[in-house]
């Protein structure tokens, strides 16, 4: 029984963050909200967590693995904390992005040229969506951390992780 409750916290882990990645992907190609770099770099632990515990529900990793598994993914989540709380960040002028996002300004004719051939790409400092005054970077950087939260406290429950 306590060997479900395991997998039923990496099964959640996989659902939320496979979600997450197909309701930013429904955004960017159904909604046409195209997505910045750290946009992209944001998509990044959610991958990750959810290959990390689709792999982990596998019926060959032991009962202590699965634990490792979803105290790794807890600090991918955390990772996710930190790419957002930037995001946000640079959407509310707190800091400067990086160049790629904010434009880093054109010092030269080739700059000029190099410029002008390129697609456009969205700036990470105005966000492509907000609800109720969140951006999506917000409302990732909310979701990140109650999943964060979620992880760890799943990790020190022992009597999910003990064979009876």
């Amino acid at each position: 029984m306590n060997d479900n409750k395991g997998q039923l916290a990496l099964a959640t882990v996989a659902l939320i963050s496979a979600g997450a990645l197909v309701t930013v992907v429904v955004l960017q190609y159904l909604f046409g909200l195209p997505p910045c770099d750290l946009c992209y770099l944001q998509r990044v632990p959610y991958l990750l967590n959810l290959v990390m515990s689709v792999l982990g529900m596998m019926p060959v990793v032991a009962l202590h693995e699965k634990r490792n598994i979803l105290m790794y993914c807890g600090f991918l989540f955390i990772l996710s904390v930190v790419f957002s709380g930037y995001h946000v960040g640079v959407e509310e002028l707190w800091w400067a992005g990086p160049d790629s996002c904010s434009g880093g300004g054109i010092l030269s004719m080739e700059g000029l040229a190099a410029a002008l051939n390129q697609s456009a790409q969205p700036s990470c400092q105005e966000p492509a969506a907000q609800l109720f005054g969140i951006s999506i970077a917000g409302y990732n950087f909310i979701t990140s951390a109650v999943l964060a939260g979620f992880c760890f406290w799943g990790v020190q429950l022992k009597i999910w992780w003990n064979k009876q």
